[in-house]
């Protein structure tokens, strides 16, 4: 069996193009890796190198060695990776969402043992519980496979909130096509909802912020629209010490109204089991 240090000396040397460089990367004497490559070329059985008075340089069978080797490396790497991972998910529950709504709920309840992932998951949820990156994931979608199963948590409601002088302010069912030509000021990091204002409000404007505190001075000062859930009041960063001079108007369209599903692995039921309870219970309680 090769040495896995010996393949990362091969593939440092190709990065690094000398033995002076690559040894100095390494940390270690260029006799030292001189020996280890040596050593490769030995337990390979085959000539990695040209050697010349005053240089090391790659054969074909060299070059193709090193490719395999970044290969060997990246695959021992994913597979630390992962072990890691599965021994976290042992000892914690890591979740993951596709929009921010149910993590707002989860971090409402202050639970130990939970971590939230930061980047929300957009697409091949069945490969990110089946390879475990999380332990569960919260989406709009119902998953079921032989190996994941889902379970109901609620829904999220989408509303407008408008300045009393803007005549929307006056229409009693509002849709998004209603909203047509107007400017928005929103949270940046909204999932979905993002693709579903852009896509559904004709001629809509849009200004991100990422900082909550930029966002809540901007609303102050001028008369744009913006959204909120029902969830939105459980957020202490996003949800609090929003203007209370505007009406707020609940959007009817099918899309405004999103229903959230908690999946996971199945031999993980009965560890989710008193979660899914509590999120289920909070989320029961919060409305417009």
């Amino acid at each position: 069996m090769i040495d896995f240090y010996l393949l990362k000396t091969l593939v440092t040397f190709d990065e690094y193009g000398t033995l002076s460089k690559a040894a100095g990367h390494l940390g270690v004497t260029q006799p030292a890796l001189t020996r280890s490559l040596k050593n490769l070329e030995e337990n390979l059985g085959v000539q990695l190198f040209d050697r010349t008075p005053n240089r090391l340089y790659l054969t074909d069978t060299g070059k193709y060695a090193v490719q395999q080797a970044k290969r060997l490396i990246a695959a021992n790497y994913k597979f630390t990776d992962k072990v890691k991972l599965f021994e976290q998910n042992q000892s914690v529950i890591t979740i993951g969402a596709n929009v921010p709504g149910p993590l707002i709920v989860i971090r409402s309840l202050n639970l130990d043992s939970i971590v939230v992932q930061k980047e929300q998951v957009q697409q091949d949820f069945e490969k990110v519980l089946n390879e475990e990156q999380v332990t569960c994931l919260l989406t709009n979608k119902s998953l079921e496979t032989k190996q994941i199963t889902s379970a109901f948590l609620g829904s999220e409601r989408m509303a407008v909130n408008l300045t009393s002088e803007n005549p929307l302010s006056k229409i009693d069912s509002l849709r998004f096509v209603d909203l047509a030509g107007n400017t928005f000021l929103c949270p940046q990091e909204i999932g979905f909802w993002k693709d579903i204002y852009e896509s559904q409000i004709p001629d809509g404007k849009f200004i991100y912020q990422n900082q909550s505190t930029e966002y809540k001075e901007l609303l102050s000062f001028s008369s744009m629209p913006f959204f909120t859930t029902n969830l939105t009041k459980l957020d202490p960063n996003w949800g609090k010490n929003l203007p209370d001079n505007r009406v707020l108007k609940p959007l009817m369209d099918a899309s405004a109204n999103q229903t959230f599903y908690i999946s996971f692995l199945k031999r993980n039921q009965n560890r989710l089991k008193t979660l899914i309870q509590k999120v289920q219970d909070q989320w029961s309680t919060v409305d417009f």
